[in-house]
């Protein structure tokens, strides 16, 4: 029921779903004058969020900076939010655009900032039920220098809300002290720390895998595009769990 409600939220938070529906109803209103008011309005829509200034914009405001660490500060464990990683068309595992999180993950225990990683989650599609990240994920922690003892996986949740909590049961079962180090992508990391906050437990945020943000802009950055249209899907999202959590 949750991931349900989750669709339907993520349906009408999106500026492109706003255009196609205001495009639709204007082919079935008799009203010239009205047809137009929703065939103008679906324009102005795409020109304010099809433009990346305005995107970067709101990025900044809502997104934490990137966070340096000293050297010397060390975390019990890095918890590092799933998603990164599917399955290909022959059930391999493969990173995808969000492999960020695992880079920053791996190079944060190199350094000797975490002492565990724990990946939690990502498997919350029934079609990706045959292919656990987690363990994936693990696999290629070990295969770049990661002891296996130190990795945790918690890959049986369908969102955060569950991660949280799952999180929390193997962190405190292996006797771990908080703060935790949460490593997530810097749209997700507002509403994924409200979430483990209610959850009892005590994280410092670590963003990475900025899609928008840190730009650099460009006399074509005002010429309004389909990628930034689709971009703020991801922030509207994280913006709307942000409060209802909050």
């Amino acid at each position: 029921m949750h991931q349900f409600f989750s669709s339907v939220l993520t349906f009408f938070l999106s500026p492109f779903h706003w255009i196609v529906l205001l495009l639709l109803t204007s082919f079935l209103l008799r009203s010239a004058k009205v047809k137009k008011i929703f065939r103008v309005t679906a324009l102005l829509v795409f020109i304010i969020f099809g433009n990346e200034f305005l995107l970067d914009w709101y990025a900044r405001k809502w997104q934490p900076a990137p966070v340096a660490i000293s050297p010397g500060t060390v975390y019990s464990c890095g918890i590092v939010a799933g998603g990164f990683a599917s399955p290909d068309a022959y059930g391999n595992g493969a990173f995808n655009a969000t492999a960020d999180r695992f880079i920053q993950a791996l190079k944060l225990y190199k350094l000797g900032n975490i002492s565990h990683i724990l990946v939690s989650g990502g498997n919350g599609k029934a079609e990706l039920e045959t292919f656990r990240e987690g363990e994936f994920v693990k696999k290629e922690l070990v295969i770049m220098g990661v002891p296996d003892s130190v990795i945790f996986v918690e890959d049986r949740s369908d969102n955060t809300l569950e991660n949280a909590a799952n999180a929390r049961k193997i962190l405190d079962s292996n006797n771990l002290k908080p703060p935790y180090l949460l490593i997530t992508s810097a749209h997700h990391l507002p509403r994924a720390g409200v979430i483990f906050k209610n959850a009892g437990m005590q994280t410092v945020g670590y963003p990475c895998n900025y899609f928008a943000g840190r730009g650099i802009h460009t006399i074509s950055s005002i010429i309004p595009s389909l990628g930034t249209l689709f971009t703020w899907d991801l922030y509207l999202k994280e913006t709307a769990g942000y409060l209802w959590y909050k």
